[in-house]
């Protein structure tokens, strides 16, 4: 019994297998994030770009990291999640329902590699992350809905609004894959 462990030991080594390599943290210092793609706008970058620093892992840096975090968003979705009934002028309700809340969606593949070598290290991993929040049916010109952080305004500028929620928490799922992994 113990000899045929032993053989396979030695065959595990021989092939150059080795036991708990150690984190991805103890081989790589600094680590680049390139602009992410489908991000028009930049703001699921600067959230990334944010965590990774928040989270101390690896130093970020702009250009020459040993490692390059490869993202791409691949989907955006909302979906209307709460309803009520429209009301007439008269404050009577009607038979028609209107959307409320909504819930945005977004889906990455994200994957890490190695600038020297360019081999994949880690991934591709698609990460889903999503936020929810309320909105007005109608577009509304008062200046009481500007205060209202996204609770009185109406969809496409609540929308814009939870833009910014939506890329801490996919880069916060991000940097939990990154570091979960190793």
């Amino acid at each position: 019994m113990r000899s045929g462990i032993l053989v396979i030991l030695l065959l595990l080594s021989s092939c150059g297998y080795r036991f708990g390599s150690g984190c991805l943290s103890e081989h790589y210092r600094t680590i680049e994030v390139p602009f992410i793609q489908n991000d028009t706008d930049g703001t699921f970058t600067q959230s990334l770009v944010h965590e990774l620093a928040r989270a101390g892992d690896f130093a970020y840096v702009n250009h020459g990291g040993e490692l390059i975090l490869n993202v791409e968003l691949l989907d955006f979705d909302d979906r209307h999640i709460g309803f009520r009934y429209d009301r007439k002028k008269e404050r009577n309700t009607t038979d028609t329902l209107i959307p409320i809340e909504t819930r945005l969606t977004v889906e990455a593949i994200l994957s890490l590699v190695d600038s020297r070598t360019c081999c994949c290290v880690l991934g591709p991993f698609r990460v889903l992350a999503s936020v929810e929040f309320d909105h007005d049916y109608y577009e509304s010109r008062e200046a009481a809905n500007i205060f209202s952080l996204g609770q009185l305004n109406d969809i496409d500028t609540a929308r814009e609004i939870a833009l910014r929620p939506l890329g801490r928490a996919l880069a916060e799922k991000i940097v939990a894959v990154i570091h979960a992994s190793f």
